[in-house]
């Protein structure tokens, strides 16, 4: 392809174009007309993906009052062009390319209209009382610095502190953060959202001002593109031993980072085998999107030579490895288990209970 477009383009062009072409097959799963649409590869990294920027969206427009909201480094317009489906947006960026990108795509899905982009840096018209005025704003702050991962909400850019200064402006607001955003940081008068997305934990929300239905809750988008809350728990899960069980559940991490747990044990009548290892066990086999399941049929203390005595043994050919609370990663021992050519799929589970290490043998179920 880059020879081709070399004959018609100059080179940075045609650099250019190809690197657009693979930005727009991965976000094939982030946005519709994704193929039509603009990207750099830092915005669509950050960008929020379109059922959840859709169901925010819908958050803002049930809870809040009539008027525009403030999309806050709205980037090339995962949020914005979502939020500018359901009412007035202005997003201020001071990136002028992904301001330009976010105004070509706002054309390409018809929102163009409801939408004022500016290009500013929001903390300077905050500070300077230029904001303008709307009944919410949102903001989707830069959760990587000189291209590493952060960790805490003071490492945010902005930082945090510069951030809550807009909900003393505006009261209703919410604030993209990391998925293991750690808990102790947050402000005390905000609801905490853990949004899973095709199997993933892929973000926190900070709700403000009445946004938050909950203090602490998860949501879990599911693959008939319906949502599903769960809120944490207000008792501890409860804790049971692993006679007599025959399914293990592991649950979408969004739940388990929510600290959802036990609303989860209730639904699917199981329980943990470890306070500390979130993994749930039941005697029976009850269906949910929200967890991947697992038919237990056998649970040994760990020994690599009984592992492959068994494996051999229940003919399993394939085998997946999962493991929470051991201490090997599973793949290390991969190329140690002695399996059975043309033999059946099967799941070991490393798990511990206490300071014992355990292994459960089976199969997944879903």
């Amino acid at each position: 392809m880059l020879q081709t477009l070399r004959q018609e383009y100059s080179g940075a062009e045609a650099g250019a174009l190809v690197t657009l072409a693979r930005l727009r097959q991965r976000a094939a799963t982030k946005f519709p007309k994704a193929d039509q649409l603009f990207f750099t590869p830092e915005a669509l990294e950050q960008a929020t993906a379109w059922p959840i920027a859709q169901r925010r969206a819908r958050t803002f427009a049930e809870a809040t009052a009539q008027g525009p909201v403030l999309d806050l480094g709205c980037g090339i317009g995962g949020d914005l062009l979502a939020l500018a489906q359901q009412r007035p947006v202005i997003g201020i960026d001071l990136d002028p390319v992904r301001l330009q990108f976010a105004a070509a795509n706002a054309e390409i899905l018809g929102v163009a209209e409801r939408i004022r982009l500016i290009e500013a840096d929001w903390t300077v018209l905050l500070h300077e009382g230029r904001l303008p005025a709307a009944t919410a704003a949102f903001a989707d702050p830069a959760r990587r610095v000189d291209g590493k991962r952060i960790f805490h909400l003071q490492e945010l850019r902005p930082p945090l502190a510069e951030l809550l200064a807009v909900q003393q402006q505006i009261k209703q607001f919410g604030v993209k953060v990391m998925p293991g955003v750690d808990t102790a940081e947050l402000p005390p008068d905000c609801g905490v959202e853990f949004i899973s997305h095709e199997g993933v934990c892929k973000e926190a929300v900070l709700w403000f001002g009445g946004l938050a239905p909950m203090q602490r809750w998860a949501s879990v988008f599911l693959a008939d593109n319906r949502w599903q809350m769960l809120p944490a728990d207000e008792e501890r899960a409860p804790v049971g031993g692993l006679e007599g069980i025959g399914y293990l559940h592991e649950p979408d991490p969004a739940i388990i980072r929510a600290g959802a747990i036990g609303q989860l044990c209730q639904q699917l009548d199981a329980y943990l085998f470890d306070p500390q290892i979130a993994y749930l066990v039941s005697p029976v086999y009850h269906a949910s999107p929200l967890v991947q399941s697992f038919r237990i049929e056998e649970i040994h203390p760990f020994q690599l030579k009984l592992l492959n005595r068994r494996l051999q043994a229940l003919g399993i050919g394939q085998v997946e490895l999962k493991k929470r609370g051991f201490p090997t990663a599973p793949e290390a021992l991969r190329p140690r288990l002695k399996v059975t050519p043309g033999g059946r799929a099967g799941v070991v589970i490393f798990s511990r209970r206490g300071e014992e290490r355990l292994m459960l043998i089976g199969e997944r179920v879903r």
